[in-house]
This record gives structure tokens, sequence and C-alpha cells, in this order.
């Protein structure tokens, strides 16, 4: 797993003692990792994809085989709630992460907490985990394989409201001044200047440049809070 950043921090973000749900688990890396290091004796690993699970099943021996079961069903339909629960919900973008918490609301109420991560449009998802009661407590940055990854860990506990910053970027990188934080914001100031100059002169599509000015603008937040703390 050495080679697996956004796992790894995932993985440091769960209770030991927790039951686990991965949600998408795919080749079921993290399970396989709670399972061996003692960090969970009671794990559900599910997919879509029958297929996608056998790769698991195929990796799970008379020890894992005690730890970790495996079911195909979508989000969390179908699965039984149970206390000390939590819930991983990654490898996927926001809308479809927002789709499952929707469809099964109160099964993602129940849980303990949510470990989401997502690399797409994860601002809508930081507003819809707002708009309904969940509290984001842990957030930021990771990079691996040339992406950038939000790493979002929430529970259903109405929390503060989100500044313009943090919903477009993760609360802690923006409080710890992370370099890769620092190094997105370059990365998405001069990305977005180009795409409003080529709107402004090809399309003036008033939607995205609504979309582009509002990051922007938490550009300029982050970039002013940083100031102030200098």
């Amino acid at each position: 797993m050495n080679d697996k950043k956004r796992l790894m921090d995932i993985i440091n973000l769960i209770d030991k003692g927790k039951k686990v749900i991965d949600i998408g688990t795919d080749h079921g890396l993290v399970p396989l990792y709670l399972a061996k290091n003692g960090i969970s004796d009671d794990i559900l690993a599910t997919d879509i994809s029958e297929k996608s699970l056998e790769k698991l099943k195929l990796a799970l021996d008379k020890d894992t085989k005690k730890i970790i079961r495996t079911k195909v069903t979508d989000g969390f339909k179908n699965i039984e709630k149970s206390h000390n629960q939590i819930a991983i919900i990654a490898g996927m973008g926001a809308n479809t992460i927002m789709d499952i918490i929707k469809a099964s609301m109160n099964f993602a109420e129940n849980l303990d907490y949510m470990i989401l991560a997502s690399n797409i449009n994860t601002e809508k998802l930081r507003t819809f985990l707002s708009e309904n009661d969940f509290e984001i407590i842990n957030d930021f940055l990771t990079y691996e394989n040339d992406k950038y990854y939000d790493i979002i860990k929430t529970a259903y506990n109405k929390g503060k409201k989100l500044s313009l910053a943090e919903t477009y970027y993760g609360k802690d990188d923006i409080k710890n001044k992370s370099k890769l934080l620092k190094e997105k914001l370059e990365i998405d100031y001069k990305k977005n200047k180009t795409f409003k100059k080529d709107i402004l002169e090809k399309s003036q599509d008033k939607n995205a440049l609504i979309r582009i000015d509002e990051r922007l603008k938490a550009i300029e937040e982050i970039e002013n809070i940083w100031k102030l703390e200098s």
C-alpha cells in the first residue's frame, strides 16, 4: 500500500474497532488492509459489479474470510443498520456520492461517520453535506497518479456554515496552509482565468462565467486569509 497514498489517507481516518462498509470496493484493497492490520474485525465490502467483487474474493484467505463479507448492491441498498458503523465511499465523482447518500439518507444519518473521496465537483458535495446537516470533520487534499483528490470525513451533526473558500477547498488545507493546496490554487487560478477569457471571446455563457468567478473569488479569499495570518 506504500504506493497508494489516497487509500492510506482514507485508512488513517478510520478509528480502530469500527464496523466498516466499503461502498464500491473494487479490488478491496482498503478492506484487506483493515482486516490484516487489526483495524476492523467486521467489514462489508460492496460493489454494483459481481465481477469486481470476484477480485476481492480471490484475495481472501481463511483469516480474512472471517472478517470481510462481500455483497453485490447499489450504494447502501439492502444493508442492515448497526451501531458503531461507518462507511467509505471512494473512487467515484461527487455526483455519484451524493446520489448514493440521497437514496439512503436515513441510513447515512445513522452512521457514526462517512469517509468520502472525490476528484471532481467536490464543491457540490460539500454544499450538499452542509445543506443536509452533515458536519465536515476533516477535509483535505491528497495527490496520486497525477490527480488531486479531496478526502472528507463527515457525520450527521449540524456543523457551522461553510465559507465560499471552504466550499471550494478543504478547511484543513486552508487552516494548515498546505503546500498541496498552494500548488492546486496556482493551477486553478491560471486555468479559470484562461476559461474566462475564452468564454468572453467566444460564447458569453453567463452560467459558466458565474461558476468561474465564484471559484476565483474563493481562491482570493484563501490568499487574503493567509496574508492576514502571515
